[in-house]
């Protein structure tokens, strides 16, 4: 199972846009990979229009974002016609990010997030509904999972994204409490030393 710190592997997939490994397509950028149960379904098509509405709050923070489900390129390719309506894209428009299509499960099975319950017309299971943020270094820093029937709270992925982006500013000596949001105080490290918490301080001030 993944941990939170441990580098995802440099899988390859095929997407929307074409066929590339994750390093490659988030290399040296801060990432938000996406996971949905299958194309079309109701939470699902509301979940990625939200993400389309607001890419352009992930883009001003750095975030590369990639989508994923089960179904395959095709189907995608449909699915995307009915979410630039919903979210207002325009036709014309490019979409904003890739679409993984994991038709095999490989990437579902490598990230573990088959749903026990949830299955396709054949029985196989499907991907549950989660998130994980990638660090620069590929390091995974947050793993958000929810089950088929419940849509995932986009608020709180750009509030932790905030809390690890600035915390990595300071060598992740910088803690923030709970519901913190940029405008609160936040807390240093016991391990920080004496001589370091002022410039700390200073700095955080200054952000």
């Amino acid at each position: 199972m993944l941990r939170i710190g441990q580098t995802i592997a440099d899988v390859s997939v095929k997407t929307t846009v074409g066929e590339f490994s994750v390093h490659e397509y988030f290399r040296d950028s801060w990432g938000l990979l996406v996971c949905y149960v299958a194309d079309f379904s109701a939470v699902c098509t509301d979940e990625l229009s939200q993400l389309v509405k607001n890419f352009h709050e992930f883009e001003s923070r750095g975030i590369k974002i990639l989508a994923m489900s089960c179904d395959s390129i095709n189907s995608h390719t449909k699915w995307i016609e009915d979410v630039k309506k919903i979210s207002g894209l325009k036709y014309e428009e490019e979409f904003p990010f890739p679409i993984v299509s994991d038709c095999n499960r490989m990437m579902s099975l490598y990230l573990n997030v088959l749903d026990a319950k949830c299955t396709d017309e054949d029985g196989i299971p499907l991907s549950c509904r989660a998130a994980f943020v990638l660090a620069p270094d590929m390091t995974i820093q947050l793993i958000h999972f929810y089950p088929q029937n419940i849509g995932r709270n986009f608020d709180e992925i750009f509030r932790t994204i905030d809390a690890l982006q600035l915390s990595f500013k300071f060598s992740n000596d910088l803690y923030t409490p709970c519901g913190w949001k940029p405008v609160m105080d936040c807390l240093i490290s016991p391990k920080t030393p004496k001589d370091e918490i002022e410039k700390k301080i200073s700095y955080h001030n200054s952000y």
